[in-house]
């Protein structure tokens, strides 16, 4: 049995994707909305769904939700990046990356970047990162979180 969980980072891969190379503001919002969900779909679907079908991977998934709630700054993509955007686009329609033309400073001289060739996180742990690079941060985090559950379903037989 291979966890569902994995399809929705497939599609969170693809939405990244088409977020690196867009350029429309309006169709960029749109891709940024559904990576975020799909971020935090990805563990819905852990829980809601794989747990559902076998008890050692709903043990394994528990585990790991208590570790992350343990350790939140170990895991602050988690809570301060993939829960807390997903919190501010779903509930109050709100992104959180700055857009348009951003002025940088490249050793003493002032350069004016285009529309989404840097789009930086407003505030919080990950503010003036770019948000594709966050979204990147938050698939490299869940496919570390899947293998550490698929492992545990492995050693008991109850994953291929």
């Amino acid at each position: 049995m291979a966890l569902k969980a994995r399809n929705v980072l497939a599609d969170r891969r693809t939405a990244l994707d088409l977020l690196q190379e867009e350029t429309r503001p309006e169709v960029f919002r749109l891709y940024w909305v559904a990576g975020v969900a799909l971020a935090r779909a990805v563990g819905h679907v852990l829980q809601k769904v794989d747990s559902e079908h076998d008890a050692t991977i709903e043990r394994a998934v528990a585990s790991a939700y208590a570790a992350w709630k343990a350790d939140k700054q170990a895991n602050s993509i988690f809570w301060d990046f993939i829960e807390q955007e997903r919190n501010q686009i779903l509930k109050e329609y709100e992104v959180g990356f700055l857009a348009g033309p951003i002025d940088v400073v490249a050793g003493a001289e002032l350069h004016t970047l285009g529309e989404h060739l840097f789009c930086p996180i407003a505030d919080g742990v990950f503010a003036g990162e770019d948000c594709r690079d966050i979204l990147e941060q938050a698939i490299t985090w869940w496919e570390s979180q899947l293998n550490s559950i698929e492992a545990t379903g492995r050693a008991t037989g109850n994953l291929a």
